[in-house]
This record gives C-alpha cells, sequence and structure tokens, in this order.
C-alpha cells in the first residue's frame, strides 16, 4: 500500500476549487482543480481559458522551482497544438534511479529517450511514503512529506541515463517513487471536441501526470484529464468461499489492496 492524494488535475493559476481536505477518507480519484503557484492571470471558464499553464498529476504536493521562476507560460517552442483524437498522451515520462539531494543539478535516469537538450522537465516525486501496518486504522500525514513534490528544470545537456539541468534542484528527491517527466511548451493549445488530452497510466514507475505550458489560449472543447490515471485501486472480492476468516488477511484470503 503506497498512501497520497489521489487528486487527479491541478491547474497552475486558476483558484477553482474544490481543495482536497487532509484526510485520508478523500482519497479517491475524483478530480480537484488547485492553484500551485500565487502568480494569477485573469481567464473565463468555458471553451476558452487563456492563457494558461495546465497540469494534471495523481498526488498533490509542495511545488519549487530550480532557481527564480523564468518559465512563465512556457517558451512557445513546441508552437501551436490541435488535438483531434481522443487518448492523446503528449509527454515523456522516466524513471528516475537514484537519490537527488538538494542544491544537485542532475537527475539520473532509466533512459532519456524522447527528451532534447532546452526541454523542460517536471521532477516529480510521486510515490515514496512509508507503508502503514496492513489494516491499520491510523489516519496518514501528509502535511510536510516528500510526496507530490515537483520541481521545474531546463534540460542543458544529456546522457543516455542522465538529464543535466541549466540550475541546480532546490528540493531533495527521494530514490524511489520520483520520475522525471518533459512537459511541452505551446503557443496555443485546442482541443476539438472528439479529442482528449491525458496522461500516461501510472505503471508503477512513472506516468499519471499530464502537464504543459501554453503561451496563448487553450481552447478546450473535448477534455484535459488524468481521471483513473493515478495509483492502481484495488479490486473488490466479495462471497462464499473467498476464504477469508478475518478482518485483515494477505491475498488470497483476502482482497488485494490497492495503491
Amino acid at each position: 500500500m503506497d498512501s497520497g492524494w489521489l487528486s487527479d488535475c491541478y491547474v497552475r493559476h486558476l483558484p477553482l476549487g474544490p481543495y482536497p481536505p487532509n484526510d485520508p477518507r478523500f482519497m479517491t480519484r475524483t478530480t480537484f482543480y488547485v492553484p500551485l503557484l500565487s502568480r494569477v492571470f485573469q481567464g473565463r471558464l468555458g471553451l476558452a481559458i487563456a492563457p494558461l499553464a495546465l497540469l494534471c498529476a495523481a498526488l498533490l504536493g509542495p511545488v519549487a522551482m530550480a532557481a527564480v521562476d523564468n518559465v512563465g507560460l512556457g517558451s512557445g517552442a513546441v508552437g501551436a497544438l490541435t488535438i483531434n483524437a481522443a487518448n492523446t498522451s503528449i509527454n515523456t515520462y522516466t524513471r528516475v534511479t537514484a537519490a537527488v539531494p538538494a542544491g544537485q543539478s542532475f537527475v539520473t535516469v532509466a533512459s532519456t529517450t524522447g527528451f532534447s537538450v532546452g526541454n523542460l522537465v517536471m521532477v516529480h516525486q510521486t510515490t515514496g511514503l512509508a507503508a502503514p501496518a496492513s489494516g491499520s486504522q491510523t489516519p496518514i500525514n501528509l502535511v510536510g512529506g516528500p510526496v507530490g513534490r515537483w520541481e521545474f528544470a531546463r534540460i542543458a545537456s544529456l546522457t543516455a541515463t542522465r538529464l543535466n539541468f541549466t540550475q541546480p534542484l532546490t528540493v531533495a528527491f527521494g530514490a524511489t517513487g520520483t520520475q522525471a517527466i518533459r512537459v511541452p511548451e505551446y503557443t496555443s493549445v485546442t482541443v476539438n471536441a472528439a479529442g482528449s488530452i491525458v496522461a500516461a497510466p501510472w505503471d508503477g514507475a512513472t506516468g499519471g501526470v499530464v502537464a504543459f505550458l501554453s503561451q496563448g489560449a487553450v481552447n478546450n472543447a473535448g477534455a484535459i484529464h488524468a481521471d483513473g490515471r493515478g495509483f492502481r485501486g484495488a479490486f473488490a472480492w466479495n462471497g462464499d468461499g473467498d476464504g477469508c476468516t478475518a478482518l485483515d488477511e494477505q491475498w488470497p484470503g483476502g482482497a488485494s489492496k490497492g495503491e
């Protein structure tokens, strides 16, 4: 069992609400919209929100920046994006394979395929809480912990298994449960009615996050979401013959637990 917020979507600068309470009872895959940075741009809900930077993720956590925020709404290097197809993934993910101390200007990763010099990267600690004892009813305190922590950095150079950044990271990330995500930077984004931008499903090491920046309008007539693509859930097993004889049993005596 790996515990954390299973809320799925964050909007960087529009204070939309509702906010997830600090209570494990509310750990669901319901989408929450949460302002991540204090910079606020005027926008309008509806088919167009402009301009914005959208972050959809599996977990909620503190944000940090490698040096002064010079990212803003991104460089627009990718140009305009138009999405017509459903379930389109726009991010690239790789597992971070070694602990990252604060002040380090690189991450060691499983692969740098799909990453290039100049790319904006989100380093995101997706898991890493110590699992409570099986069957424990003790509340899990997520305040101040590393899970959900993320930071932007830009690639200066890379090798097959290392991303070197232009500035050092300001916070530490764990060797287990951290991923690096390429964040595309657009001039504008249009999602047509049949289209959707989604996160790659969390596979235990990477995924569960969709993130991009747009300098101009984001016209969304379809969907942008990470719904159901965060931590993997359990499955129900109830009935005669399931072999369950106590309140807390290991599989196959009891049902398997989700993350």
